[in-house]
C-alpha cells in the first residue's frame, strides 16, 4: 500500500505548486481614468490619469484586467466590477 501511496502523494504535491505559481499577482496602480492600454508580447499594461494629480502611470496587470479596463473608464473599479 505504502508504494500506491507515495506517488499519488507526490503528484497531488506536484499538481498544488503549479496550480499556485499559474496566479498572477501584480501590484495595483493608483486610482484614476485608464487613459491607455498598452499590449507587449503577453504583457499587459494600462496607463493611468491619477484621480488626485500627479503624473500618469503606467503599470502591469493581467490580461483579464486590461480586456475589463477600457479607455476612459475609472480603475480599480473597471476589475471589480
Amino acid at each position: 500500500m505504502q508504494r500506491r501511496l507515495a506517488p499519488a502523494l507526490a503528484l497531488v504535491a506536484v499538481t498544488a505548486l503549479a496550480l499556485t505559481g499559474c496566479a498572477q499577482d501584480f501590484e495595483k496602480g493608483p486610482e484614476g481614468k485608464v487613459t491607455e492600454k498598452v499590449k507587449d508580447g503577453k504583457k499587459f499594461y494600462l496607463v493611468v490619469d491619477p484621480a488626485k494629480g500627479g503624473e500618469e502611470k503606467k503599470f502591469r496587470v493581467s490580461k483579464y484586467d486590461y480586456h475589463d479596463c477600457n479607455r476612459g473608464s475609472k480603475y480599480p473599479k473597471c476589475i471589480d466590477d
